[in-house]
């Protein structure tokens, strides 16, 4: 197995007062080795001082880059956060790089490339950053403006409003999907130490197996079926054992909810579950394609 490094010494084993006490020990005529024995200073550290060869003045070595560009490197950072990217470890560590190579410093790193213990130590030196589990969001979501949430809330209130619907909870619905994947990605990225959330934007299911379920209820809080799409080319019985009562299962090749499926909850579960209910009902559903199709609203005014 390979070796895992871990940093020895984090900070210096001797205090301000002794190393001043050795400096002037050196500097009254004691040698830098005596001075360094009987004070618990390092050689290297006291022939350093005491011989002006001293470039810095912290414990350790110097950071690779300086103020300036550390900052430049935080900020494009907390900048990639704002779009709904945020960086993993290995994303800045090639990010800084790149940086190195653009500010003609391609020699910085011995190895070519940044660290962990890189990594770990410009996290210190910039309280701002911290690393947090991401939260997977798809990209049109997270292109979503306030100007349109505020439209959708006053559609919403519209047709409330017209349908009477005001003081009928009961007969308000709202449905969506939720996938399930076996490679969604939940690493850790980069972020304000103030944010609350780590979300990150990522584009299709993110795994093989997907598989997705509609759920269904009032604004009362009552719950329809739910409905269950699995991946694969046929619905085998066996997957439609145990489940919860009364659900409705189906099938596509991708495990993704398409307009033949939509229809067929619509028609087998919405429907048959809402037939005794009063009228107008209004059912919510979100702007996916797979919700509208000349069929299912034709079942739709049908049973209205």
């Amino acid at each position: 197995m390979p070796r895992i490094y871990k940093k020895k010494n984090k900070k210096k084993n001797y205090s301000d007062e002794k190393f001043k006490l050795a400096i002037d020990a050196v500097a009254n005529g004691d040698s830098i080795r005596a001075a360094s024995a009987y004070y618990k200073v390092p050689y290297t550290t006291l022939n350093s001082h005491s011989n002006n060869l001293v470039l810095y003045h912290h414990v350790g070595r110097p950071p690779k880059f300086d103020k300036e560009e550390e900052l430049c490197l935080e900020q494009a950072a907390l900048a990639l956060q704002s779009w709904g990217v945020p960086l993993t470890i290995n994303e800045f560590m090639n990010l800084a790089k790149q940086f190195a190579s653009s500010v003609n410093k391609s020699d910085l790193f011995p190895s070519g490339a940044p660290t962990f213990d890189w990594f770990y130590s410009f996290l210190q030196r910039h309280p701002n950053l911290v690393l947090k589990k991401s939260i997977p969001i798809t990209k049109k979501r997270a292109n979503l403006t306030i100007e349109q949430v505020n439209q959708w809330f006053d559609l919403l209130s519209k047709i409330i409003q017209e349908n009477d619907l005001m003081h009928r909870p009961g007969q308000i619905f709202n449905c969506d999907e939720s996938g399930l994947s076996d490679g969604i990605s939940y690493s850790k990225v980069i972020i304000h130490r103030q944010s609350s959330y780590a979300y990150r934007i990522q584009g299709g299911t993110g795994g093989k197996s997907y598989t997705t379920v509609l759920f269904c209820g009032s604004a009362t809080g009552a719950l329809l079926p739910p409905f269950i799409i699995y991946k694969g080319q046929r619905l085998y019985e066996e997957w439609c054992i145990g489940g919860p009562q009364n659900a409705a299962y189906g099938n596509s090749e991708n495990g993704w909810m398409n307009q033949n499926l939509f229809y067929q909850w619509f028609q087998q579960v919405f429907v048959e579950q809402t037939k005794n209910k009063p009228r107008p009902l209004l059912l919510i559903v979100d702007g996916h394609g797979s919700h509208f199709s000349v069929d299912t609203l034709q079942l739709a005014i049908r049973n209205q």
